[in-house]
């Protein structure tokens, strides 16, 4: 999977479920791994590990252009802190996700030609 591909799996996870607090949390809101059967939400860096490790051929260089991509669009260099500000929301992490996608879309392209 590339990382336009991950930033949108990641998205897809989020949009099934947003936490805060725990990499991933189970239906009850108790933290779990990223890859439990059990998770049922995930914050910004757990919906990013989740779909890498979901897709054996998800490569080091697909997640450094998938996080480069969200580094262009937030200042916070620790994920888990962007995600868990008070003021934060899912839509805010899916709406993130989203135009990360687009940029790694145009990078993927640009390396192309």
């Amino acid at each position: 999977m590339n990382g336009s591909e991950l930033l949108h799996e990641a998205g897809k996870l989020i949009a099934s479920g947003w936490c805060q607090g725990a990499e991933a949390q189970g239906l009850y809101g108790d933290p779990v791994d990223v890859c439990s059967s059990a998770a049922a939400r995930w914050s910004l860096l757990g919906s990013l590990q989740a779909a890498a490790y979901r897709d054996e051929s998800t490569s080091i260089e697909d997640i450094g252009l998938a996080v480069a991509a969200i580094a262009e669009l937030i200042v916070d260099p620790s994920l888990a802190h962007w995600n868990d500000d008070p003021a934060r929301t899912e839509r805010d992490v899916g709406d993130l996700l989203s135009r990360a996608e687009q940029l790694a879309t145009k990078q993927l392209a640009w390396a192309a030609n």
